[in-house]
């Protein structure tokens, strides 16, 4: 009796160990699938950081632009501005140093022409030119409308004209359809509706 309590007792300490390992196997698997987790969850972070660096550098980059860009047009406006000061002084001192010479000589005096900037002479021709391109293009549509009209007019009673000739010489419905170059139910149509 002992020998068989004790086989029992093995046995089932053999079945306990192969279920404490196959536990300890699903256990690891678990573990190994957590790090792998945690492994692509990091990967992801750093990705989405080095990404969201990277915007963040080039909207930096792109401000700088922005910013350097501003200062080249004001610099340009002041220059601009610097210059036609400067062009306006000269302009006054040439009237009276002419005047000068004018009043010695007793010779009327020069008008002096008035600077405009180069900008705005090219914006006003830009929009003048675009302009007449609008009225020529305007006018333009207006004659084809015009035009369209008059030769639909003219040529859908010359058209019902020759369908009524025909009909009258006694031609059928199929050689006028032919000879025009229509539908058959077309010339029907127009037939009967001048009958």
């Amino acid at each position: 009796m002992v020998a068989i309590v004790l086989i029992i007792l093995t046995i089932s300490q053999l079945i306990c160990f192969y279920f404490i390992i196959l536990l300890n196997t699903k256990v690891s698997k678990f573990k190994d699938l957590e790090k792998r987790q945690d492994q692509l969850i990091r990967e992801m972070d750093d990705a989405l950081t080095l990404y969201l660096v990277e915007i963040k550098e080039e909207n930096d980059r792109f401000i700088k632009e922005l910013t350097k860009v501003k200062q080249t047009e004001l610099k340009n406006n002041e220059i601009n501005e610097s210059t036609l000061a400067k062009m306006e002084k000269v302009e006054e001192k040439e009237p009276s140093q002419k005047s000068s010479v004018d009043n010695a000589n007793q010779q009327p005096a020069v008008e002096t022409k008035t600077y405009i900037p180069k900008m705005k002479v090219e914006n006003a021709y830009k929009k003048q030119k675009a302009m007449t391109v609008k009225q020529k293009d305007s006018q333009d549509f207006q004659k084809e409308v015009e035009n369209q009209g008059e030769n639909n007019k003219s040529s859908l009673p010359d058209f019902e004209q020759k369908v009524l000739n025909l009909h009258q010489e006694g031609k059928t419905i199929d050689e006028i359809a032919k000879i025009t170059q229509k539908g058959k139910t077309e010339i029907e149509l127009l037939i009967k509706f001048h009958a």
